[in-house]
């Protein structure tokens, strides 16, 4: 039943690190080539598209991490400092991403549409690397938590 575990939770963070960095370094380039409407709604589509596979995998690694956590529990002050880390930033990767993806992205698109000054640019910008640099630190700590468990 491990082997299972480490199998979907593995799978299920490739999927959350692989898309994430295809988002980032192929699909918004590849949209921000248009102007206008076009740009806006590839972008919302873009997004719409992802939401459920990323969100998905996100809750499935989250899942089967609580799984393999409670059954590989030491109480080394190491294992544990790592595992808490670990869970605050996951609980910080979710509340940048709800964000950049509910509040941030659409704010943007009204100031778009609307021609406004788009201040929102530079802070959404901000928060996506937060996102991303959250999404890589994620799987480093886990490799750690399984040294020490080692």
């Amino acid at each position: 039943m491990t082997g299972v575990l480490v199998v979907v939770h593995l799978l299920a963070a490739a999927v959350w690190v692989g898309g994430s960095t295809a988002l980032i370094f192929v699909g918004v380039p590849a949209v921000r080539s248009l102007e206008g409407e076009p740009r806006g709604r590839a972008m919302r589509e873009l997004g719409l598209r992802w939401r459920p596979l990323g969100y998905g995998a996100l809750l499935v690694a989250a899942l089967t991490g609580v799984a393999l956590a409670a059954r590989d529990w030491q109480h080394s002050a190491s294992f544990q400092i790592v595992l808490w880390v670990k869970v605050a930033l996951a609980v910080c990767l979710v509340v940048v991403s709800y964000l950049h993806n509910f509040v941030l992205g659409p704010r943007l698109q009204v100031e778009v549409r609307e021609g406004a000054e788009q201040r929102t640019r530079p802070l959404l910008v901000a928060v996506g690397w937060t996102s991303y640099a959250l999404t890589l630190a994620l799987p480093i700590l886990g490799v750690v938590l399984q040294r020490l468990v080692d």
